[in-house]
């Protein structure tokens, strides 16, 4: 009887401890949660992975960006430059261009020993047609007068009708004489025409001019220079000419611009 009070005290005694044990596992889940959550090192860790990625993402943006503006930067200066190109080739360009005669008309040059005329006959945006006079010799030319270059394209003496144009029909000369061409500048000391000066003030009996272009060729035969100087005015074309030789009968011939007419 002993006995079996003790064994029922002891089941009874077994049966509480699981009890309590059971019950001290269900009101303390803070082990479970303190695994199922990520520790602070490892969320520090993430965080630090997430704000290096975020900074390598701003160094490429600013990288990208810096590039982008060195290239639009480039792209400017290049524009920049090639405006100035053109700017720069329009002004040189207009330095022969402007030289054309603005209108058909006869200019009466006069000298020491004799007179001469040159009657521009007609005139489009590449073309001039005139015609000297010099005594009883006539000589009519064509002048392809281009933003680049004046040449004498075609040339004819003693022509039928001197107050004809033939701009719309003419063949031009296979071997054209170059008066200006803006290519080639220098002293006038080669047997092809150079721009000696592009901006020369100039006085002659009919006027004063300014921005006067001045071009020069020489030929050498021997000990003997032959240097003809000519003198283009804006609007008008030649005003002055100087035609010289050097050596032991050198001389010198001035003709000048002394009048201007309406053709």
């Amino acid at each position: 009887m002993v006995n079996s009070r003790k064994n029922l005290f002891l089941v009874s005694l077994l049966i509480l401890a699981m009890t309590v044990f059971t019950a001290c596992n269900a009101s303390s889940p803070s082990e479970k949660t303190s695994k199922d959550e990520p520790e602070a090192s490892d969320i520090n860790g993430e965080t630090s992975n997430e704000d290096s990625s975020l900074n390598e993402d701003t160094e490429d943006s600013s990288a990208e960006g810096e590039e982008a503006a060195e290239e639009t930067e480039e792209r400017s200066e290049d524009s920049s430059a090639d405006e100035e190109k053109e700017t720069e080739k329009e002004e040189v360009n207009l330095l022969i261009q402007q030289l054309k005669p603005e209108k058909n008309m006869v200019k009466t040059f006069e000298n020491k020993d004799f007179s001469l005329t040159e009657t521009v006959v007609d005139h489009n945006k590449t073309h001039v047609q005139r015609v000297f006079k010099v005594g009883e010799m006539v000589t009519l030319q064509i002048l392809k007068w281009d933003q680049d270059a004046i040449q004498v394209v075609y040339e004819e003496s003693n022509p039928k009708n001197v107050k004809e144009s033939i701009l719309d029909r003419f063949t031009p000369d296979k071997e054209a004489e170059i008066l200006a061409d803006i290519k080639h500048k220098g002293k006038g000391e080669t047997p092809r025409f150079e721009i000696i000066s592009e901006d020369e003030t100039v006085e002659v009996p009919y006027d004063t001019y300014r921005h006067v272009v001045v071009v020069r060729n020489t030929v050498k035969t021997g000990a003997v220079n032959t240097i003809n100087t000519i003198y283009y005015a804006p609007g008008i074309g030649m005003i002055k000419e100087v035609y010289e030789e050097t050596g032991d009968n050198g001389y010198k011939i001035e003709t000048v611009l002394k009048q201007v007419e309406d053709l």
